[in-house]
């Protein structure tokens, strides 16, 4: 099959689009509440199949957060024009202006949509 870049906001040929699920909460440690804020980018039909892709993922961020803290988990579409490329600038020796801490890749955070695509910023076909 030859798939094709997708550079703006769009389903893919499966008829998939790129989500972004949020789960935020917190936990009480000797310094206050820290908060507990994670995101997953995953493809998907609907607000609750993106959910339903990282569901372990959401189970493990929700073990650190504090009983009675509130939890909030929201699937939102991700328009594509408006993502930022971020290059790691851990081993480039260049202080000042540039990042001195290397930047974590966005990725797809589910394992079968990794095996279609990857993210940068538009979505790449792996094959």
């Amino acid at each position: 099959m030859n798939r094709k870049v997708i550079a703006s906001t769009g389903a893919n040929e499966d008829g998939d689009l790129l989500w972004c699920v949020h789960f935020a909460s917190s936990y009480y440690d000797d310094d206050g509440i820290v908060p507990v804020d994670e995101r997953f980018f995953v493809l998907a039909k609907s607000s609750d199949e993106a959910k339903g892709k990282v569901k372990k993922d959401i189970t493990k961020a929700e073990k650190r957060c504090d009983k009675g803290h509130e939890k909030k988990i929201e699937a939102v579409i991700v328009t594509l024009e408006s993502l930022i490329a971020a290059r790691d600038s851990s081993g480039d020796g260049r202080l000042g202006w540039h990042s001195n801490k290397a930047l974590t890749g966005i990725s797809l955070s589910c394992e079968d949509d990794r095996k279609k695509y990857r993210l940068q910023v538009c979505l790449v076909p792996v094959n």
